[in-house]
């Protein structure tokens, strides 16, 4: 379909289409090698575009994929193909319009964000992901008018999505590989297993949960996330505005937007709960009753959110912000469970460079829930965090010493990423770098401390530790 709308705006073209490609592979191993996590894993980023002007505009066009491969508790490959951001701009009488599958950006911070909301997340690669393959485009139409100083736009959305999040089988998941297997594999020592009725079948459900395949427990657990997804019939999309005023040296924008949530609200049933944390099964004349029982359910509400952005310049210094508010924010808790609560946010981020040589970039952001939240999980009622970019470029910009780094103050815990990389050419470029995790609490060993776990979301993953070996070509 792309492919043919690409085709038929090309005979309005102006001037000979752009054609790229990306390809950007990853191996990362792991230095400390413990049970439940992987060893090694690779991951290739592809991304091949197209674009051409037209008499009043211009059409783009992109197909993302990538594949990870990885080894621990198993062997592990998996392919995945999207369209990029692919469409048309141009104006229509008096306005600009944007039509297509589509990112929009709100916010200043890029290591904090608050506001940007309009597009889901790509987690799985956790921070060895590319900043480009870490935002999802989707479907989409924005419409602006105005002037160069003020002017305001309207976006809708008619197919929200979730957050990409791996659940289970990853180092950077929440249940780390062999844990589920683990617990399965467990099931006949608990109490009540030895009923003579339901002995055998017991043991033969446990061997064969135990021995799903990589691919159906993946197809499992994303079956579960998408427990309660509304159906996508267009109408009911996520609709945002925005007023931005620029002048000089001060680029400013208030938003607001009602969007479905990127998160589902869970809740796991009391009886599997008590199932998994006193290990024992239910009585005889119980267990028709917890077949008839959904072992999670899952919404996705819908909230409010409004917010304001500002970026402007004092002496050498760069100054951005950024703040929101939301009506009904999803709070993840522990046991599988979540809630909703009112929240705001706010961000700021300070900047120094010196042409393309170095740059230096430290922004903090705090999290207020409004209401009290029972067993949180990764969170607290206040959240404060900080985060930091360094890039120094030396050698006639050859090499280039780079590092990010994030440390969360709730928790106390923190996570840097220091990379060096080789600059070969326009075309092509190498890098050696780390990702190093630290925090007070020991991550969890089996499934019932994962779903009880009270530390952090960098404490969880303090044994990821890794090196990594990276490419970039492109044409």
């Amino acid at each position: 379909m792309l492919l043919a709308f690409a085709i038929s705006v090309s005979a309005l073209a102006a001037d000979a289409p752009e054609v790229g490609i990306q390809i950007t592979p990853l191996v990362a191993v792991d230095t400390a090698q413990t049970q439940n996590e992987d060893h090694w894993e690779s991951w290739t980023w592809i991304r091949a575009s197209a674009k051409q002007k037209t008499e009043n505009g211009r059409w783009f066009i992109a197909i993302n994929a990538d594949h990870n491969l990885r080894s621990g508790e198993d062997t592990e490959g998996l392919w995945h193909m999207a369209a990029g951001e692919s469409g048309w701009a141009g104006s229509v009488g008096p306005t600009h319009l944007r039509v297509g599958v589509l990112n929009e950006r709100w916010g200043k911070l890029d290591l904090l964000p608050t506001i940007d909301v309009l597009n889901p997340r790509d987690l799985r690669a956790g921070p060895l992901a590319t900043i480009e393959s870490s935002r999802i485009p989707i479907p989409m139409m924005t419409i602006q008018a105005g002037n160069s100083t003020v002017r305001g736009e309207v976006t809708y959305a008619p197919f929200p999505e979730g957050d990409h999040i791996q659940m289970t089988g990853s180092d950077w998941s929440v249940i780390r590989p062999g844990m589920i297997e683990k617990t399965f594999a467990g099931i006949p020592n608990w109490a009540g297993a030895d009923n003579p009725f339901l002995e055998g079948t017991i043991k033969e459900l446990s061997t064969a949960l135990t021995e799903l395949e990589p691919s159906t427990q993946r197809a499992l657990g994303g079956a579960l996330q998408q427990i309660g997804n509304p159906e996508n019939y267009g109408h009911k999309g996520n609709i945002s505005g925005r007023i931005e005023v620029e002048g000089p040296g001060i680029d400013a924008a208030l938003v607001a937007a009602n969007i479905r949530s990127p998160m589902p609200v869970t809740k796991l049933s009391k009886r599997y709960r008590e199932m998994l944390s006193t290990g024992s099964l239910p009585a005889f004349d119980q267990f028709e009753d917890l077949a008839s029982e959904d072992p999670i359910t899952s919404s996705w509400p819908r909230t409010w959110m409004t917010g304001a952005e500002l970026s402007t310049v004092l002496g050498p210094i760069g100054v951005r912000a950024e703040g929101g508010w939301w009506s009904k924010r999803v709070v993840q808790q522990t046991w599988l469970d979540s809630t909703t609560t009112p929240s705001v946010s706010s961000g700021l981020g300070l900047d120094y460079a010196s042409g393309s040589i170095f740059f230096l970039g430290l922004e903090g952001r705090w999290q207020h829930l409004l209401e009290a939240v029972p067993r949180p999980f990764f969170t607290r009622k206040d959240v404060f965090e900080v985060g930091s970019t360094l890039r120094l470029s030396v050698l006639n910009e050859r090499l280039q010493i780079q590092t990010a780094g994030l440390f969360n103050l709730t928790f106390e815990e923190w996570l840097a990423r220091p990379e060096i990389r080789w600059i070969s050419s326009d075309h092509l470029s190498v890098g050696i770098g780390a990702v190093l995790i630290d925090g007070p609490t020991p991550p969890p060993k089996d499934l019932v401390t994962t779903l009880a776990y009270t530390g952090g979301p960098l404490s969880l993953m303090r044994d990821n530790d890794s090196v990594f070996f990276t490419l970039r070509w492109t044409q």
